[in-house]
């Protein structure tokens, strides 16, 4: 009977390994419990900052450009409101110093070469004449009769905005010189054609 319990001994050893081994699955083995329980735990992963030291010095140099940059953004801000201030003192002192020149420019007859705030229009005032015919609308800019002309309806059709700008473009000039007058042209257009 002594070799039965030899043979049986093995056995229940492995037993024991296996239900070690179970340590990933849900159940611990009893060693695995008892060495948590007695404050043992398994080695963990290196620390974040490699161990020398390295990452928590780059983070503070980090640190320290942000705050440069904070300090830095701050002093810009305070630059830029005291621009904005000297600019609006030397207008308000320009006006003041330009209002007594103008008024005895104006008495005098004399023309002021100080401008106002506003300036007068870039494109010169246009206005147009349309009249609907049998073949087409009829355009004329007004006071320039040899600017009469007459678009055929099937041109159009095709596009309005292009009769329009070509007609502007060939009268009046081109969109640097003459504004956006072919889009006003083309909206009387489509308004006369309906």
């Amino acid at each position: 009977m002594a070799k039965a319990k030899g043979k049986g001994a093995p056995k229940k050893a492995q037993g024991k390994a296996k239900a070690a081994k179970k340590v990933n699955g849900k159940q611990k083995s009893e060693t695995a419990k008892a060495d948590d329980a007695n404050g043992k735990q398994k080695p963990q992963a290196k620390k974040a900052d490699g161990g020398n030291g390295k990452l928590a010095e780059l983070k503070k140099e980090v640190e320290k450009a942000l705050e440069e940059k904070k300090k830095a953004s701050a002093q810009a801000e305070e630059l830029r409101s005291k621009a904005k201030e000297l600019e609006r003192t030397a207008k308000q002192a320009f006006v003041e110093a330009v209002a007594p020149y103008r008024a005895e420019c104006k008495r005098t007859g004399v023309e002021c070469e100080f401008a106002g705030s506003k300036s007068g229009p870039v494109a010169p005032r246009v206005r147009f004449l349309l009249s609907k015919e049998k073949d087409g609308l009829k355009v004329m800019v007004k006071g320039r009769p040899e600017t009469e002309e007459v678009i055929p309806f099937e041109v159009l059709k095709k596009s309005v905005n292009k009769a329009a700008w070509a007609y502007t473009d060939k009268y009046v000039g081109t969109k640097e010189v003459a504004g956006n007058k072919g889009a006003g042209l083309g909206h009387r257009m489509r308004k006369l054609i309906k």
